[in-house]
């Protein structure tokens, strides 16, 4: 069956790498990526896969009633990417942001989905932020801890998906990590790690770098969504979405192990707390598999990036390459990385 399925913030970290998924099928389904930002190299390339690009943005209402009312499945990726990690860095203006994108934008593309549809979505694991103490292999159905705007917004998208009455799927991620070739997402620990060391850098370990990370490969993030879309049988769950648990600091000494060359300094800085796990099982027994692991993503991210000519900064602006062209012309674009928190 000839299935219409929507990637929301589909040039966004994680889009992209679905996006590359479903070129392989895209002449066989009708694939819509729909985005607020227009990335010009992105867009040229979405076209090149038969997959339509839609800039527009989820808060508007009409737009998503016209665009998503026959939908098979969504893929509901766009949210606010530039979070604030510790209440230091928290500003109301933020934080207003993150509550009016991430609720009201899913709200209207609930209300306009049809009882047939299948919405995936990403949740996070830092909904479990407020714990006290360390804690491991937390599994779906304990209660969330949110504190900060981010993770309650998230968890109040949970709510909202499974108060909707529509076909849901949600996915608690792990910190996502791996390179991309299209967007990089430097805010995130084992990149920053290993773009620093890629430049024989310093790493700082704060707290000393004892805090436990739950973190989960990006291709298999991609994989595992475009998993629950092909799995009929898998409806309104909530799942786990992560694979590796390991320390701020054993993180860093993989780091090492693939550049002897870069210095671990371990800090005092302030950490929101010193970590928990979540438990996999219950998406292991879907039949779902991992492919990657940190210790080759860290590799990869450390060889590729050594080998760029990159600027020493870690937020630097770069011209745009295979521009979108359209009887307007060709659409150029800077494009500035990833926001570093």
């Amino acid at each position: 069956m000839r299935k219409k399925i929507i990637i929301t913030g589909g040039l966004g970290y994680i889009g992209t790498e679905l996006c590359k998924l479903y070129s392989g099928v895209s002449w066989h389904h009708n694939i819509y990526v729909i985005d607020n930002r227009f990335i010009s190299e992105r867009v040229n390339q979405l076209r090149n896969w038969n997959i339509e690009f839609i800039h527009g943005d989820i808060l508007d209402k009409n737009l998503v009633e016209k665009i998503f009312k026959d939908a098979d499945i969504v893929h509901h990726l766009a949210g606010v990417t530039d979070v604030p990690r510790t209440k230091s860095e928290s500003s109301t203006t933020q934080d207003d942001k993150i509550k009016i994108v991430g609720e009201n934008g899913t709200q209207n593309i609930l209300d306009a989905i049809s009882k047939k549809c299948k919405i995936i979505f990403p949740s996070t694991h830092v909904v479990y932020e407020g714990v006290n103490e360390v804690k491991k292999n937390i599994k779906e159905d304990e209660k969330t801890q949110p504190v900060l705007s981010y993770s309650s917004s998230k968890a109040i998208n949970e709510t909202q998906l499974k108060e909707s009455g529509k076909n849901y799927i949600i996915l608690r991620l792990g910190s996502v990590y791996g390179y991309s070739s299209d967007t990089m997402r430097i805010d995130i620990m084992p990149n920053l790690f290993s773009k620093i060391a890629s430049q024989n850098g310093t790493l700082k370990l704060f707290a000393g770098g004892r805090q436990i990370k739950s973190l989960v490969p990006l291709i298999d993030v991609a994989r595992c969504f475009k998993f629950m879309e092909e799995k009929e049988n898998i409806n309104s769950e909530i799942f786990n979405l992560t694979k590796d648990t390991l320390t701020v600091k054993e993180v860093a000494e993989i780091c090492k192990k693939h550049n002897p060359r870069i210095k671990l300094q371990e800090t005092n800085d302030e950490v929101p707390n010193l970590g928990f796990s979540l438990s996999n099982k219950k998406l292991l027994n879907t039949g779902f598999q991992f492919l990657y692991g940190i210790d080759e993503c860290i590799k990869e991210m450390i060889q590729k990036w050594s080998k760029q000519n990159i600027s020493k900064e870690l937020e630097y602006v770069r011209d745009g390459e295979d521009l979108f062209i359209d009887k307007r012309g060709m659409i150029s674009n800077h494009e500035l990385t990833e926001p570093i928190n």
